[in-house]
């Protein structure tokens, strides 16, 4: 006689989403942790954020790092809450889910509410900047130059690849004294700029004068070097300077009261 033997039937493994939580147990886990969640979140902000805005006694700083602090701690419990969340979902407690959302909810509109009191406290700094940036063109505008019209500022270009190589070539021979510089520049061309005893203006383009006087720790110097401007037009300038350890050629509106060079910082 013979025995038939039938093999085991293979053990599925447990999985925690193969049945559903008991409805007890769901709401006995869930109900529970909305309210722990609801409590702490009121008490963080009575006893916590308040009390520390209340020690802070008016200071700016301690109050704002207050602000920053209860921020943070909300960012924590949202996390938190859909961590469980998600673990709740893994084990089909629907009503856990459904609280934490709710606990999630609550907590991303208190987030986004600190957020709204900050940003009204702390303006962004786009309307500082500009409103820095018009402060400044009022206080400097005698140091912006004025717009040049594009036939103006090829003319000015033009100029300025005249100027450049003699520059280079002053440069390269280490001459950079005004005297030689202005020399060099009515040798390609160029007139000095002249003025009548009224200070209209009687012909040539060109000036060349030193690099100006600066302070420097208890006294002014004036640097070894050389400052070049031509007027091309009312509405164009070339300026340029070469010096020991440079030389550049630019060109630029006239300045409301430099003329083709830019004012000292100060009036």
């Amino acid at each position: 006689m013979i025995d038939s033997l039938t093999e085991p039937r293979p053990r599925r493994g447990w999985r925690p989403w193969s049945r559903r939580t008991p409805l007890a147990a769901d709401l006995a886990i869930g109900i529970p942790l909305l309210l722990l969640g609801a409590g702490w979140l009121v008490l963080d902000y009575m006893l916590g954020h308040g009390m520390e805005v209340w020690a802070a006694q008016g200071d700016r700083d301690r109050i704002d790092a207050a602000d920053l602090a209860h921020m943070a701690r909300i960012q924590d419990y949202l996390v938190g809450v859909l961590v469980v969340a998600v673990l709740a979902l893994v084990f089909r407690a629907r009503w856990t889910v459904l609280t934490q959302l709710l606990a999630a909810a609550l907590a991303g509109a208190l987030l986004m509410l600190a957020q709204h009191y900050w940003d009204r406290a702390h303006p962004s700094p786009a309307g500082a900047a500009s409103e820095g940036a018009s402060r400044y063109r009022e206080n400097n505008g005698f140091r912006i130059p004025g717009e040049m019209s594009p036939a103006s500022a090829q003319d000015a270009q033009k100029e300025a690849d005249r100027i450049e190589p003699v520059l280079k070539r002053l440069w390269d021979g280490g001459t950079w004294d005004p005297k030689s510089v202005r020399e060099a520049l009515l040798e390609v061309g160029f007139q000095e700029e002249r003025f009548g005893p009224k200070g209209e203006r009687l012909g040539g383009t060109l000036i060349v004068r030193d690099m100006g006087s600066r302070f420097e720790t208890d006294h002014y110097v004036t640097p070894e070097g050389a400052l070049v401007g031509v007027r091309v037009h009312d509405d164009a300038c070339v300026t340029a300077f070469v010096q020991k350890t440079n030389y550049v050629v630019k060109t630029n509106g006239p300045y409301p009261e430099g003329g083709c060079f830019e004012p000292p910082a100060g009036h």
